[in-house]
């Protein structure tokens, strides 16, 4: 019997030192797993870095639109244009007896402007193909003010004016701008109604 018993404990001595031995192996087996995982993992970061950076130097920069100068010609589709003097006031005096000078509490921009035509036949020039944009990104058309208008020699002409091929007409652009209105340019466009869709920016202030 004291055989048999001391069989028994050895038989299960050696089933526990081999089944510590199988926990080891299992553990260095699972240790070695893991590193390629690991390793793997860091490639695929490294790849997808590359590859967006790769992305974003391909990403062609957005030009940026030209901003011309009083006394340019801007040319923008058949057209050109420039501007040939500024004139900030809060008053626009009348040079005639029967027009009442213009005031504001605010500031008014008139725009002394010659258009060319650049084209074969003739083109449409209009007040309202002219927008002034400040550096709040607000837009501002044309006053159409009669009283202002009045008291503005050459403002009416550019009310739907014909301009015949390789000449060029004058006229006066008022705008009533907010008196927060610090920097603004003038946007001119390649024509009127179906003609335009191009356009081009003067810096007034």
């Amino acid at each position: 019997m004291k055989k048999i018993g001391k069989g028994i404990m050895i038989f299960v001595g050696v089933i526990i030192v081999l089944g510590i031995i199988g926990s080891v192996l299992d553990g260095d087996k699972g240790e070695k797993q893991d590193k390629p995982s690991k390793a793997a993992a860091t490639t695929k970061a490294t790849s997808e870095s590359k590859n967006k950076q790769t992305a974003e130097k391909k990403q062609p920069e957005k030009p940026k639109a030209k901003v011309f100068a009083a006394g340019d010609i801007v040319k923008t589709g058949k057209l050109g244009y420039k501007v040939l003097h500024v004139d900030i006031t809060k008053e626009i005096k009348s040079n005639n007896q029967f027009i009442e000078s213009a005031k504001t509490d605010r500031q008014f921009v008139i725009i002394d402007v010659e258009a060319f035509n650049y084209d074969k036949k003739a083109r449409m020039v209009d007040s309202n193909m002219f927008k002034v944009k400040d550096n709040k990104g607000r837009e501002f058309e044309p006053t159409n003010d009669s009283n202002v208008l009045m008291a503005v020699e050459g403002a009416a002409d550019f009310f739907l004016q014909d301009i015949n091929p390789g000449l060029s007409k004058k006229g006066k652009l008022v705008f009533e701008l907010p008196e927060d209105a610090a920097s603004y340019s003038l946007e001119v466009s390649s024509g009127f109604g179906w003609s335009g869709g191009k356009y081009e920016r003067i810096k007034l202030k």
